[in-house]
Order: structure tokens, then sequence, then C-alpha cells
């Protein structure tokens, strides 16, 4: 039976939805912006990047898109949410932001990892320990960036809503 409580709790899920959407892909722009300018590592060119809810296990998929035969990764959204779900008790508890930004260097590292290994590894051939300070280091740069730039701040008003 479909209530009017059952409506105003399906689209205020649906709500946060479309934030929680708008959230990951405003950190992904943003970060894909910020990470080749932090001279860390060179992003690939003639790519594009989006999210998709898929039910494999797989955080990043990749492929060719077929109108413009461009490199395509997508990042699923559905082990992001889990990511967040497993957090968010957390979260609620926490009396500061701490562990909201926790999570959200934890995605941006998701986000930006894969670029980072293969240019830091294949292109510089130094190790996986410097891939990995790389990635931490654009993560750090990129959350400061995040809490101190006003031009940023849309980014976090989206969890405002």
């Amino acid at each position: 039976m479909f209530t009017r409580k059952n409506a105003v709790k399906d689209d205020e899920k649906q709500r946060q939805v479309e934030r929680f959407y708008i959230l990951l892909r405003t950190l992904m722009d943003e970060l894909f912006e910020y990470a080749p300018k932090s001279g860390h590592v060179k992003m690939p060119f003639n790519v594009s990047f989006g999210l998709i809810h898929d039910q494999r296990d797989s955080i990043l998929l990749s492929g060719i898109e077929q109108k413009t035969g461009k490199k395509m990764y997508l990042y699923n959204v559905r082990i992001i949410g889990q990511m967040f779900e497993d957090k968010r008790e957390q979260m609620i508890a926490d009396k500061t932001a701490d562990t909201l930004f926790s999570w959200i260097g934890d995605v941006c590292s998701l986000y930006v990892r894969p670029f980072v290994y293969d240019y830091v590894v294949n292109t510089q051939h130094r190790g996986k320990g410097a891939a990995d300070r790389t990635t931490r280091q654009i993560v750090r740069g990129f959350l400061n960036k995040l809490v101190n730039d006003p031009e940023l701040k849309y980014v976090l008003n989206t969890i405002k809503g």
C-alpha cells in the first residue's frame, strides 16, 4: 500500500541519493583537476571518467566508449556507498568532521590511485611505496584545498543539501 508517509520517505531518500551522487561527482571532478596541477602525476588525457551502479565487486571498471573511441573509467557507486555505510555510524557518533573527511580521503584515494600507480611505477620506474606516498600527498593536498579554498566550498555544501 502506498501512503503519503511512504511517499515523503521515498522523496527524502531520493534527495539523499542525489546529494550523495553530486558529492561523489564533484569530488571526482575537482580531484582530477587538482592532481595534475600538484605536479605529482600526469592524469591520462583523452579519457572519460564517470560513476556507475554495478553489481560487480570491482571499484573501477574501464573500457572503450563506442561513440568516441575514448577510454572510459567508471567508478562503482555501489561499493563507494557501502564504504560510506560502513563509516556512517562512526560519523554520527563523531562530534567532529574527522570521520567524514577520513571517508572523503578514502574515496579520493580510490579515484586517483590507479593513475598514480601507472605513472609512478610504469613511467617513472619507482616502487609501489613511492606510489602510495604520492597518492597520500595528492589526497592530503586536495583535502587541504577542499577545506581552505573558498572556491571549493560548493563541494562540501552538497552535504548540507
